[in-house]
């Protein structure tokens, strides 16, 4: 029955779930650094032995040290691949506060692949109050407001992407989409601040954000909404 559909249309279907991509590129990234510090210590195994041999022998093996060393300088590992953990983390406990939404009314997605791009969305909400990009970020630094930005220590939370990806499901779906950063940290007031189209708000306030508004969806139109991103998003794998 058309009901029945509509009233199982909020539930996402099996996928890689929440940070699913985060944690492959963490296992990608962590991968590329052992392999990088291993090659850093030939290196400089090879260099230091080079300008051994080079104090007795030919000026141009200092040269060939001197080379070697360079490119052990340059072969540096990642200095942070948890970072990676700590956004699938994050995106995960984003999941868990967007479960809030009640499934009859709404339908929630997570990391969904972008068509012809490599960029990934962090969550799809689709409900009454219109389609909402929201895109995870974690700050272990305190976060503060500043010239309308959100700085999480020296450096600015970053928007743009956000604006972007709804700007390309806007394109696919063919519907308006609204970006909200959710940010995991402490500093951030409740109401967050708003950085041109896009509302940057605590990971704890996105929910409410969400929800209040006008309401531009009916029922029908949210489970027809989640089909179609079933059909044209699809989920990380």
């Amino acid at each position: 029955m058309a009901h029945d559909e509509r009233t199982e249309a909020g539930r996402q279907p099996p996928r890689g779930g929440a940070g699913a991509s985060a944690r492959a590129e963490h296992g990608r990234v962590a991968a590329s650094a052992r392999r990088a510090q291993v090659l850093r210590r030939v290196l400089v195994a090879v260099a230091a032995a080079v300008a051994l041999v080079a104090l007795s022998g030919p000026r141009w093996l200092l040269v060939l040290a001197a080379a070697t060393a360079a490119a052990a300088w340059r072969c540096r590992p990642d200095p942070d691949p948890e970072r990676w953990l700590r956004a699938s983390a994050a995106e995960q406990a984003t999941a868990e506060l967007l479960a809030g939404l009640p499934s009859r009314r709404w339908a929630v997605r997570h990391d969904l692949a972008l068509p012809r791009s490599r960029a990934n969305v962090d969550h799809l909400v689709v409900g009454p109050t219109g389609v909402w990009v929201v895109d995870t970020k974690v700050s272990r630094a305190p976060l503060r407001v500043r010239r309308r930005r959100v700085w999480a220590g020296d450096h600015p939370i970053g928007t743009d992407a956000a604006a972007w990806e709804a700007e390309r499901v806007e394109e696919v779906l063919g519907v308006p989409v609204r970006a909200l950063v959710a940010v995991h940290g402490d500093g951030l007031r409740r109401r967050g601040v708003r950085a041109g189209t896009v509302r940057v708000v605590p990971a704890g306030q996105a929910v409410r954000r969400i929800r209040r508004g006008r309401r531009v969806l009916g029922r029908a139109e949210v489970s027809d909404l989640a089909a179609l991103v079933d059909e044209v998003l699809p989920g990380y794998q």
